[in-house]
């Protein structure tokens, strides 16, 4: 609803409504339209149209009351479709919400509209568009043919429906003839055509504006080359100009615990949102935002349009997210094909190795058992012997190593109890644990399940993990073994209070030929061989590490189930 008012009533120099040469009514008219064809806000056309009829009539107030699909502050008082112009002239019920609006006349006034309107039957013209009340007292002189009015109400009608109404009011009375019912219907009809003009040109620009944004947008998700943060960015740069009022409209979007917004983010103003769903869940919103108040619209200060638009992006961030995710992923799977690819070469070149190292260790060390067997054989040359021995042995541990990384030696699998296997192996550390100054602890767990293993490959993941954590203690420390069951599955941790693993080198430990130690030291093959064999009894291995705080090595194992229990 709008009203405009002259700051003080006075007398009109024109004393009929048709007063006015055709020129003049031309140049009226011409200033509606004109004011239309620039595809404002409604609201600010119906302020200009207001104005320029209290100047032209010199009346006392003008009124527009109008539905529209943009809800401003002249549909508060309507609510659902516009009326149309066959039900207002049966049944005078539609336009009275438009009349109930109006708030520059007195209701004694606007309750005998609604009654004339309802007495509008079918057969009467088009020209019951526009109803005149003559001035309050004693009539004045009468005149053929005119008659005293001080309020007229127009109806401003829009192909067959009803696009609002037109109060006007005057300081004094002025004689309406015929040529004034004339004059204020084509007043109307007129006001009608140029508000629908507006809202056309209105919503051309603004569909354009959102059109332009989702084709840059467009673009943008098909450089697939820039990465994801820069990509969003950018989206959020472009959104702004798309909204109604761009200069004061910023923009926010939050993916995870990164936030991307452009300058002057308003948390507590009017604000439009939109969730980022991919696959079932939201991992994200994106926000819109006014600095300042603006009048009611569709969805607050927005438009119905602007909120598709919004879901628009919303859903392309969601497939642009999709598409990285799946891009990341085949990047991994390529990757871990050529890491199968290098495994399986690696594995055919180790079982060459082993097979041909493993005759000349065998001679060597048969050989250096018949050179001990010598009488006489003087002390430093049996010290020799001893150290060519253990070298031997080291030699044909790699060896075993290699053949076990390259399964080339086949299980034999039974049930295992993994608590017998930790009582045999501990042993034989506890010479070395006590010359580093290394506590051992074991914490074993009662009754456990047995495993269905090979126990030669266990015994040597429980011997690489506790050679690992004692190699990790340079200083001392504290090295713990326990065992426990869980959903399942026996559990056997390793953990120690050494150097740790740095992040950057967690994905990396369990790489074949990867160690951090001296060559002299250690291989790399001791985690890579745990995995191997823990993967082959279908488990799982847990990491727990962080530089200078230790590490855990948690061994996941099924429990055995016997398919055939022993008879009662």
């Amino acid at each position: 609803m709008l009203t405009e008012k002259q700051p003080a009533a006075r007398k009109s120099p024109v004393e009929r409504l048709s007063g006015r040469t055709q020129k003049d009514y031309r140049r009226a008219f011409d200033q509606i339209i004109s004011s239309a064809a620039e595809g404002r806000m409604t609201l600010e056309v119906l302020k200009d149209i207001c104005s320029n009829l209290l100047r032209f009539f010199h009346c006392s107030a003008a009124e527009l009351v109008v539905q529209e699909k943009l809800k401003t502050l002249h549909t508060k008082a309507l609510g659902g479709r516009p009326p149309s112009c066959r039900g207002w002239r049966e049944k005078g019920l539609h336009a009275s919400a438009y009349i109930d609006a109006i708030e520059s006349v007195p209701r004694e006034l606007i309750e005998r509209l609604k009654s004339s309107l309802a007495r509008i039957r079918k057969k009467d013209s088009e020209r019951q568009l526009v109803f005149m009340f003559p001035q309050a007292g004693p009539p004045g002189k009468k005149v053929p043919g005119q008659r005293p009015v001080r309020h007229v109400f127009v109806l401003i009608p829009a192909g067959r429906s009803l696009a609002g109404v037109l109060a006007l009011s005057f300081p004094s009375a002025r004689r309406a003839d015929p040529a004034s019912r004339d004059l204020l219907i084509r007043l109307g009809t007129i006001i009608g055509l140029s508000l629908d003009h507006n809202r056309s040109r209105f919503e051309l620009r603004e569909r354009v504006k959102e059109l332009t944004c989702m084709y840059n947008i467009a673009n943008l998700a098909v450089m697939s080359d820039q990465p994801l943060e820069e990509f969003l960015r950018q989206v959020v740069q472009l959104l702004p100009a798309a909204y109604l009022y761009p200069d004061i409209t910023a923009a926010r979007i939050v993916l995870g615990e990164k936030t991307y917004e452009t300058a002057g983010f308003a948390n507590a103003g009017p604000r439009q949102a939109a969730n980022i769903v991919v696959g079932d869940f939201k991992c994200g919103t994106i926000e819109v935002s006014y600095r300042e108040a603006r009048p009611e619209l569709d969805e607050g200060p927005f438009l119905i349009e602007e909120r598709r638009l919004l879901d628009s992006v919303a859903r392309e961030i969601s497939i642009i997210i999709e598409r990285k995710r799946a891009q990341t992923e085949q990047t991994k799977l390529h990757e871990q094909l050529r890491h199968a690819e290098r495994l399986a070469t690696i594995g055919k070149l180790a079982a060459g190795v082993a097979h041909e190292l493993n005759e000349p260790l065998t001679g060597i060390l048969g050989f250096a058992e018949l050179l001990k067997e010598i009488p006489g054989m003087p002390p430093q040359g049996a010290s020799d012997i001893g150290r060519i021995e253990s070298a031997a042995l080291h030699a044909r541990e790699i060896v075993r190593k290699l053949l076990l990384f390259a399964k080339q030696i086949p299980p034999k699998q039974k049930p295992v109890d993994i608590n017998t296997v930790v009582h045999d192996v501990l042993p034989f550390f506890e010479s070395r644990c006590a010359r580093k100054g290394v506590e051992v602890r074991c914490d074993l767990g009662l009754d456990l399940p047995a495993i269905f293993a090979d126990e030669s490959q266990i015994r040597q993941v429980v011997m690489n993990l506790v050679v690992n954590a004692i190699q990790a203690m340079g200083d001392g420390g504290q090295l713990h073994v326990s065992t426990r069951v869980v959903d399942g599955h026996v559990v056997l941790t390793v953990r120690d209070t050494g150097v740790g693993i740095p992040e950057e080198m967690r994905s990396k430990i369990f790489l074949p030929f990867f160690t951090t130690k001296d060559a002299e030291k250690g291989t790399g093959l001791g985690l890579s061989v745990v995995l191997g064999i823990v993967k082959s009894h279908q488990g799982r291995i847990d990491v727990t590490s962080a530089a200078g705080q230790g590490s855990e090595f948690a061994v996941y194992l099924p429990a055995f189930r016997n398919p055939h229990p022993p008879a009662l």
